[in-house]
C-alpha cells in the first residue's frame, strides 16, 4: 500500500511539473528548443520548489559549463544554470522562477556560448540579454556581472553539433561587452582566461572540447566564488 502511494505521488509530481511548462514548448523559433524537453522542465520545477522566499548572497545563471559546478558554490549561493541554455531559455526560466519571491545580492550571467551554436541573431541576443538584466534588477540585485561566452577547442568549433564557431563566439562576446557598457555593469573576462589558450579552450581542461574537466571546473569555480565574495 505504501509503495502504491509513493508511485502515485511520483506520478502526480511529474504531471504537476509538466503542466505549468507546456506554454514554453515553442520558444520563439530561435533554434533553442531546450524548454520543450521534460528534463529541462523538471530541472526548473525543482528550482521552483527550493527558492520560494529565499535570500541568497549570489545567483548564477548559465548553461552546462556553469551547471556542472552543481552545489559547490556554497549554501549561501544558488546555481540556476542548466545545460543547453541560451538567452532564449534563460528568459523562459525567468518566467517561472521570478514570481517565487527569492532575492539575490549578486547575480552572475554566464550565457552566450549556446547562442553562438544555435544561430541566434545579434538583435535577438542583445534584446534577450537586456531583458534578462532588467529582470534581475527587478529582483533587487545589487550587483550583476556578465561572463563572456566560452570558446571551445578549435577541433570542436568545426562541429556545429558541439559548438559555435570561434568567429561567432567572438561576435557574441563583442555584443556582451556592448550590452555591459550600455547597462553600466562589469564583464569578468580576466579570471576565465586561465581556461583558454588565446581563443581556444585549453585541451588539458576539457573532457570533449566544450565542457570542462575536474581541473577546469576547479579553476572556474574559484573565479565565480571570487566574484560572489567581492564587496558590493
Amino acid at each position: 500500500m505504501k509503495f502504491k502511494f509513493r508511485l502515485i505521488s511520483v506520478c502526480l509530481a511529474l504531471v504537476c511539473a509538466y503542466i505549468p511548462f507546456r506554454v514554453l514548448a515553442n520558444p520563439q523559433g530561435s533554434g533553442d528548443s531546450v524548454s520543450s524537453a521534460l528534463w529541462w522542465q523538471m530541472a526548473v520545477y525543482n528550482q521552483v520548489q527550493q527558492i520560494q522566499d529565499q535570500q541568497y548572497q549570489g545567483c548564477v545563471w548559465g548553461d552546462s559549463i556553469s551547471s556542472a559546478l552543481g552545489n559547490y558554490l556554497g549554501e549561501e549561493n544558488f546555481n540556476f544554470a542548466i545545460g543547453g541554455m541560451s538567452t532564449v531559455s534563460l528568459l523562459e526560466q525567468f518566467q517561472l522562477v521570478v514570481p517565487k519571491g527569492f532575492k539575490c545580492e549578486t547575480s552572475i550571467i554566464a550565457i552566450g556560448t549556446n547562442d553562438a551554436m544555435y544561430g541566434i541573431s545579434d538583435e535577438q541576443f542583445v534584446q534577450n540579454l537586456q531583458e534578462a538584466i532588467a529582470k534581475l534588477r527587478s529582483l533587487g540585485n545589487k550587483k550583476i556581472i556578465l561572463i563572456p561566452a566560452f570558446y571551445s577547442t578549435l577541433a570542436a568549433s568545426y562541429n556545429p553539433k558541439l559548438a559555435g564557431t570561434i568567429s561567432r563566439v567572438d561576435e557574441i562576446n563583442v555584443l556582451i561587452n556592448q550590452v555591459a557598457a550600455a547597462e553600466k555593469i562589469p564583464v569578468e573576462s580576466q579570471g576565465i582566461q586561465a581556461l583558454f589558450k588565446q581563443k581556444e579552450l585549453n585541451p588539458d581542461l576539457t573532457i570533449d572540447g566544450v565542457h570542462l574537466n575536474a581541473k577546469g571546473l576547479d579553476i572556474y569555480r574559484k573565479v565565480l566564488l571570487n566574484i560572489l565574495k567581492s564587496p558590493l
